[in-house]
């Protein structure tokens, strides 16, 4: 049985894929009310913290997975462009720092596709520093069948010492493609 943990939980977007890919839930993370009572509907009896900030070892259980899709406002094109400095997005150090006491196999992070120019190299650094070879993908959500484009680029970070094998899918999907149609 494969277990994560999911920080930044949101209404469990990865939480549930995860466990429709026969994944088990242990733990969500989510400071919003709302999207915190739409976890709470979904995943009863899962043990749930409100802040990233004090979350750890001494409260979270060690599992072999961790997701989340960390704040992108201060990433993204619409706003002021801080970038991983900014008050919001920086909270992706705090994610980092769970990573690092939690020591998963896995870490799979999502955000904007903005990131490719506002951080990724700061994102992937920081994975190599605690351990983690990363893998990325861009992937507009028009590609899994939405009616619009809305980038995304998702990174998989492993401790294992292997090369993930991409099997294109005849879709026009290319391993850390650069976001064709990425508006700047």
């Amino acid at each position: 049985m494969i277990t994560f943990g999911s920080l930044f939980a949101g209404i469990g977007g990865f939480d549930l894929g995860f466990e429709r890919a026969g994944m088990v839930c242990k733990w969500q993370v989510e400071i919003d009310d709302y999207a915190t009572r739409v976890l709470e509907k979904h995943w009863p009896g899962v043990h749930r913290e409100r802040d990233i900030r004090s979350c750890g070892k001494h409260n979270l259980e060690r599992v072999d997975v961790i997701c989340g899709g960390f704040p992108c406002q201060d990433i993204s094109y619409a706003g002021l462009g801080a970038g991983l400095d900014g008050e919001r997005s920086g909270l992706f150090y705090e994610a980092i720092r769970v990573v690092r006491e939690l020591q998963p196999k896995v870490v799979v992070l999502e955000n904007v596709a903005a990131l490719l120019t506002r951080g990724l190299d700061r994102v992937l650094g920081t994975l190599a520093s605690i351990g983690f070879d990363a893998e990325w993908h861009c992937i507009p959500a028009a590609y899994v069948g939405a009616p619009h484009i809305r980038d995304r680029i998702f990174i998989l970070g492993h401790t294992e010492m292997q090369q993930w094998e991409s099997k294109p899918s005849g879709k026009g999907f290319t391993p850390n493609s650069n976001c064709e149609g990425l508006e700047k």
